[in-house]
């Protein structure tokens, strides 16, 4: 069992344990743990969680769960060099967190296009996919890389295998909804194209 290891919350600063979801004097969450839990967080509230979970990082630099929740902070912010250090930090820490490599690899496509990405930045990504699949297989982890070997591969005229055709197979065999379409073309912050 995990350990109940006392930080204070990061929306109101009471003295709350790591193991509750939410902080009992305000009922926020403690540990962001998706990116649904931050729903109609204001850019601010969101810089006051991170400034918490870096404060608690500063005394335990490998705590996966903190390197996590701050990194679905960066992201939200937009602020994606900041997430891709923490997700790596976060699976250094816990190699077996398939979601992890998953948003690591969105990071690394910064906002853009993958077609705009430099190529070892997609490569890495792939890597990241790969390593999800590996883990869990998901069918939006096989639509995002569908959509990566669509946008930058087909887009570049380049071969390679899987092809994007083969790995929307993948995703449609493994159940991808088109609620987990939209949240990912929402975390890449761009438009889904009418290919895919």
């Amino acid at each position: 069992a995990l350990q109940a290891i006392s930080i204070d919350c990061p929306s109101c600063g009471a003295p709350v344990s790591m193991n509750d979801r939410e902080c009992s004097y305000c009922n926020r969450p403690i540990l962001i743990s998706s990116f649904s839990s931050m729903d109609g967080m204001s850019p601010t509230e969101l810089h006051k969680y991170i400034s918490s979970y870096r404060k608690e990082l500063n005394d335990r630099p490998s705590d996966r769960r903190l390197n996590r929740a701050a990194a679905l902070c960066y992201m939200k912010l937009k602020m994606y060099d900041k997430a891709s250090q923490a997700f790596e930090k976060a699976i250094e820490d816990n190699l077996d967190d398939a979601d992890s490599y998953f948003f690591a690899a969105i990071s690394l496509l910064k906002g853009k296009k993958a077609f705009l990405a430099k190529r070892p930045e997609v490569d890495k990504a792939i890597e990241y996919l790969n390593a999800a699949n590996m883990i869990e297989p998901k069918g939006i982890y096989a639509y995002f890389h569908a959509y990566i070997k669509y946008d930058y591969f087909v887009r570049k005229s380049l071969k390679t295998v899987p092809n994007y055709r083969e790995l929307l197979a993948e995703a449609q065999g493994l159940g991808v909804t088109d609620y987990d379409v939209k949240v990912l073309f929402d975390l890449l912050n761009v438009a889904r194209p009418a290919e895919l």
